[in-house]
């Protein structure tokens, strides 16, 4: 029987590529060594405002329907649109000029309204300016030199995205200049009746993520890190990219508590090889660790340290702090031996972890990351269970990836002579597995992965 280049756990040789969201600066080398929390690039940039486009002030119009404006604006919503695009305009008369409203940003339109006679355009990120310009004079229909009159804010003070500028009365109420975006007034020009607003910058990096060599260089967005690792997939995970000192805390069928967690657990990726609870996750967020991997938890207990429902289909961008591996499944099922030996063999090591799980299309299982010598590659590999190709066979081990089994570990019991036929109303090539617990049950072929001996 063939077998695959996969398993649960397997020595190998990993590449990772690290890119930056927007065009920036890479800080390392070809050649370079790397830990995981080596930053490779970095880069500044302006986060993407919604900006609220008031067609009333903008096109000067004291009186208007709702039919009107519905006539005058020309985008939807989901449109894309440049600087200086037309969003909406309106004549009002034969002989009188047109009067138009358009985008200040480049961006999609995420909100159109005339009833509010207001426009939403999302600025792109990379298209942001760092510094605003309002016309003030224009917008509330006053001479350049009465501006300051009129505003409420004065240089150095800070303003937010949609407060007030300015306000003057008009012949039909209060006329309102907005602020765009947010930012600290660095200039009042009272020559041309103009605002300069100065937006605020934020960096973001990109770390290596695994220990390894820089392999590659993307030129002004990242790099290609190679290493060489023991990789170990779970079955289910939440959060995100981590990494840690992988510390053991207890033994196969101990039950930990709240109370045995301690403030040593900071920093580090806890390895439980029981099952735990929501409030022992909670604890080990609240202390400061950055992962646990643990056998099984149910799915009520995930929820309970959430506080929220889990994904359907794809985890992994929870707003949590703590990555969370389950190596076996839901329910109270203890860590396979051949996964804990494994573990336990690199504790103080500092490894690299994500829970993202993808279950459909494209699927993509939890990871963690023990990075390992070729002379640890034949005694982590004894441990490792290969996943087989080929057709399943009675004795064989098989791990079941749908629910209700979902996680559950068993033996292959029989190879069903004719299909099953289920509750869906497919009839599918099924097999009997018997499970760990003791239970026999019939699941479809297609829902199980099975191993291969790896001697």
């Amino acid at each position: 029987m063939a077998v695959e280049e996969y398993s649960i756990v397997r020595f190998e040789t990993l590449q990772r590529e690290r890119r930056l969201p927007l065009p920036g600066q890479v800080l390392v080398e070809k050649g370079d060594s790397v830990d995981p929390d080596t930053v490779v690039a970095e880069t500044e940039f302006i986060p993407g405002d919604p900006y609220v486009v008031d067609l009333k002030s903008e096109m000067g119009l004291k009186k208007y329907t709702v039919e009107q404006l519905q006539n005058a604006i020309e985008v939807s919503v989901g449109d894309r649109v440049s600087t200086g695009d037309l969003l909406a305009r309106v004549r009002r008369g034969l002989f009188a000029a047109e009067r138009t409203a358009e985008s200040p940003v480049d961006g999609v339109v995420e909100y159109v309204s005339a009833v509010h006679a207001r426009i939403l355009v999302r600025e792109e990120p990379q298209s942001a300016e760092p510094v605003v310009v309002v016309n003030v004079a224009r917008k509330l229909d006053v001479w350049p030199a009465m501006v300051r009159m009129y505003l409420r804010f004065r240089e150095g003070q800070e303003v937010k995205q949609g407060e007030i500028l300015a306000a003057s009365p008009g012949t039909g109420g209060m006329d309102y200049a907005y602020a765009p975006a947010s930012g600290t007034i660095q200039r009042i020009d009272v020559h041309n009746g103009l605002v300069y607003i100065v937006r605020p910058q934020q960096t973001t990096r990109a770390t290596a993520y695994i220990s390894g060599e820089v392999d590659e260089i993307i030129d002004n967005e990242g790099v290609v890190i190679e290493g060489t690792a023991v990789v170990v997939n779970g079955v289910f995970g939440l959060g995100g990219e981590n990494f840690g000192e992988l510390m053991v805390m207890g033994e196969t069928g101990q039950e930990i508590t709240p109370e045995d967690l301690g403030a040593d657990v900071a920093g580090k990726v806890v390895v439980i090889p029981g099952t735990v609870n929501g409030q022992v996750l909670t604890k080990a967020e609240e202390l400061g660790a950055r992962g646990v991997i643990v056998g099984g938890a149910n799915e009520g207990d995930l929820v309970e340290f959430l506080e929220d429902e889990l994904g359907a289909g794809i985890t992994g961008e929870e707003p949590i702090d703590l990555t969370v591996i389950l190596t076996e499944g839901f329910g109270r099922i203890f860590m396979a031996p051949e996964v804990f030996n494994i573990l336990r063999q690199h504790q103080g090591k500092v490894v690299s972890l994500n829970g993202r799980t993808q279950v459909r299309a494209g699927a993509q299982r939890p990871e963690v990351i023990i990075p390992a010598s070729s002379s640890e590659k034949d005694r982590d590999l004894r441990a490792g269970m290969n996943i087989a190709e080929g057709d399943p066979e009675p004795g064989q081990l098989v791990r079941i990836v749908a629910d209700p089994y979902f996680g559950a570990f068993g033996e292959v019991t029989e190879v069903l002579p004719v299909s099953e036929e289920y509750e869906t109303e497919a009839s599918l090539p099924s097999v009997r597995v018997k499970l760990r617990d003791g239970n026999s049950v019939v699941v479809p072929i297609a829902n199980i992965e099975f191993f291969a001996d790896s001697s």
